[in-house]
């Protein structure tokens, strides 16, 4: 079931938000985070890669970007991205908290997908040990090498799905954030495409695969 958020959840948790309820309490949960100017809306193209008795949210952005729809920081601002980025994170990781805890979730496994603006959040969250991941998923972003050490809640899997001909994350920051991953000891599936800024045929399928391998889910449904 897909539902809106009402305003008194919202209030609760944060920040504005659409979910699916899963099979139950126990279900694996799967967060989405859109890129700029993107919506609440617009990462539910990557429902197709979950099984259907998962758990979804999908937070939407704060500031309104003069492109349309929402963002995480200003790029018109002289505060510095840096700063807006870790206070972002640490807003997102404190609605996923509450989220959880406004629906009495124990969810068996916690992914979260980030596309661009999104998957640097989640890649920072991650690193600073805000966030307690099962699996990270990163589309089309880059993982922001970190300033000092980094505190990882356990090992969780990570998947990069980056497009070759991306001309606004160019694919040489995202192998940087491959590289940087595994020295930290995590393992990560990769995968390249011919693609620009999006996830192409070959990133949702393989997606999809590692979602449901990492759920331990036959992929058909």
């Amino acid at each position: 079931m897909r539902r809106t958020s009402t305003p008194q959840e919202e209030a609760y948790v944060g920040l504005k938000f659409i979910q699916r309820e899963g099979r139950d309490a126990c279900a694996p949960l799967v967060i989405f985070v859109h890129g700029r100017a993107g919506t609440r809306q617009v990462m539910w193209f990557f429902e197709q890669c979950l099984p259907n008795g998962a758990s979804i949210v999908a937070f939407e952005a704060f500031l309104p970007d003069p492109l349309g729809g929402f963002s995480w920081w200003d790029f018109d601002t002289p505060e510095s991205k840096k700063d807006q980025i870790a206070r972002a994170a640490k807003q997102l990781s404190l609605a996923i908290e509450r989220f959880i805890t406004l629906g009495s979730l124990t969810p068996s496994k916690v992914i979260a997908l980030g596309f661009s603006q999104g998957a640097v959040l989640l890649s920072s969250a991650m690193l600073s040990g805000d966030i307690a991941l099962d699996g990270l998923g990163v589309l089309a972003g880059l993982v922001p090498k970190p300033d000092g050490p980094t505190y990882i809640h356990d090992k969780p899997q990570i998947f990069i799905a980056h497009g070759i001909k991306d001309e606004v994350i160019q694919v040489e920051r995202a192998r940087l954030g491959v590289e940087l991953l595994r020295e930290l000891g995590l393992h990560v599936t990769y995968i390249e495409e011919g693609v620009g800024h999006k996830v192409g045929i070959e990133g949702t399928r393989g997606l999809k695969h590692w979602v449901f391998e990492l759920l331990g889910e036959s992929n058909h449904q």
